[in-house]
């Protein structure tokens, strides 16, 4: 590569840089973690670029000051140094390195560092790294040192992926990753060898900016796909409960429907009642939906106010018996004093019912079930009870790490019972699996502070 050429492929790797910056401007917000810590690293290798470009101006002569010339070779040799250490703390975090280990690479790293500063700061007073004379960069004793700080990190990443991935095997989580830093580090190094033998080159440079391009593919755009994966699995894992709301308020329009004298005033009022309740199930149900597909939210509303324990669970029985079949039946155990009312969410609290519900349903043995309410220690309790205490052998619910609803491998029931361990969460609750009570296995729904 000739002189004349360092400032365009410079340039080129500013323009790049802008390019992305640009285009995931609008993203940083709602994107995962990775990818927002993501972004500081490529605003740093700008402005190594940008330095990095004023040098190679300088090399050409088209900036004929040797004032310049140096100050821009001390920036240029600290900040390829604080790029490269930036890189190695991202790349740490996003192979999920152990905290012990990290802490001791990063103040190796920190190491690095400070001896590059110290020799900068050195050179001012005596040339030990470079000097500058009538517009050449002439080399001197501890010119290299820079070169062994920057490339003897990119070594010991892809020593230890290479380590990482023949531990962990090629079916196991985060394959893929190490795949991306195996890449990542291995460019800058095979480019940095040309480096070392032809200073005046932005090789480099190069090596960087494709090892960011790398990791932008992996990570941004992976990302982003999963996410839209994550979407799509959310939205068919919630079409069973807005089937269900549908499916009741259908079944209660058939029936107020029927002929004048098929049913008692109360009876109609009955209806009418679960039909509004399942419609506004629906409008939460939706709004749910639009609101995490448009921001990627995690979390739920909820709006508080009186909620009549008993009614509610009254109507989430009757929705069950639209949307299963009727191989099992489930009756309801209201031990709660007349006209019981907390203050929590109606719409929530039904929510869950219904989750739990059907999972009950699903492994239970016993052809039938009970929706327990009740009080206890100033607690309210709503449990579904298997009186076999079988539960087809589930012990306890499933657990599932913080990320289920954005992994597309969890099952549909794991989606579900994450979903209700957060709306409970939200409601000052917990959901729980008793196996020591003498009325078999329950799967209890408990919500305190309720007054």
């Amino acid at each position: 590569m000739t002189y004349d050429l360092y400032w365009v492929s410079v340039l080129g790797y500013i323009v790049i840089t802008l390019i992305i910056l640009i285009r995931e401007r609008k993203y940083t917000h709602h994107a995962e973690k990775a990818g927002r810590v993501f972004m500081p690293l490529v605003c740093l290798s700008l402005v190594f670029y940008v330095v990095d470009f004023f040098w190679g101006m300088c090399l050409v002569d088209a900036i004929r000051s040797d004032a310049v010339y140096f100050a821009l070779s001390a920036l240029l040799h600290v900040l390829a140094v604080v790029t490269t250490l930036s890189w190695l703390c991202y790349v740490l975090r996003y192979m999920n390195c152990p905290r012990r280990c990290r802490y001791v690479i990063q103040f190796v790293s920190a190491a690095q560092l400070l001896s590059e500063v110290v020799l900068v700061i050195a050179n001012f007073f005596s040339p030990v790294m470079y000097r500058i004379v009538d517009g050449e960069y002439v080399r001197c004793k501890y010119a290299l040192v820079t070169s062994f700080n920057v490339y003897s990190v990119f070594a010991v990443v892809l020593l230890g992926t290479l380590f990482a991935m023949m531990r962990k095997g090629r079916c196991a989580n985060g394959y893929t990753r190490c795949w991306a830093v195996l890449f990542s580090s291995l460019i800058p190094l095979l480019l940095g060898i040309m480096q070392m033998e032809y200073f005046a080159s932005s090789f480099f440079s190069m090596g960087f900016m494709l090892s960011v391009l790398i990791l932008y593919v992996f990570v941004v755009t992976a990302t982003r796909e999963k996410l839209y994966r994550s979407k799509t699995k959310f939205l068919q894992n919630m079409s069973h409960e807005i089937r269900t709301s549908l499916n009741m308020v259908y079944g209660f329009a058939q029936l107020l429907g029927m002929p004048e004298g098929s049913w008692t005033d109360e009876e109609r009022e009955k209806y009418n009642s679960y039909i509004n309740d399942n419609y506004r199930m629906l409008d939460l149900l939706l709004n749910d939906l639009i609101e995490y597909t448009q921001t990627n939210r995690k979390t739920f509303g909820v709006s508080y106010g009186p909620v009549d324990v008993a009614k509610i669970c009254d109507s989430t029985l009757q929705s069950l018996q639209f949307a299963q079949s009727k191989s099992k039946q489930v009756q309801l155990q209201n031990e709660l004093p007349d006209g019981f009312t907390i203050n929590s969410d109606a719409r929530r609290i039904q929510q869950i019912l219904t989750h739990l519900l059907f999972y009950a349903v699903q492994f239970a043995s016993s052809d039938e079930l009970l929706l327990s309410a009740k009080l206890n220690a100033g607690a309210l309790e709503l449990a579904v009870v298997d009186p076999n205490s079988s539960m087809s052998g589930m012990k306890e619910l499933p657990v599932y790490v913080k990320d289920t609803l954005n992994d597309t491998d969890v099952d549909d029931l794991g989606v579900r019972i994450e979903l209700c361990r957060r709306m409970a969460c939200l409601l000052g609750g917990c959901i729980y699996i008793d196996t020591q009570s003498k009325d078999g296995v329950r799967i209890v729904l408990q919500i305190q502070n309720i007054l």
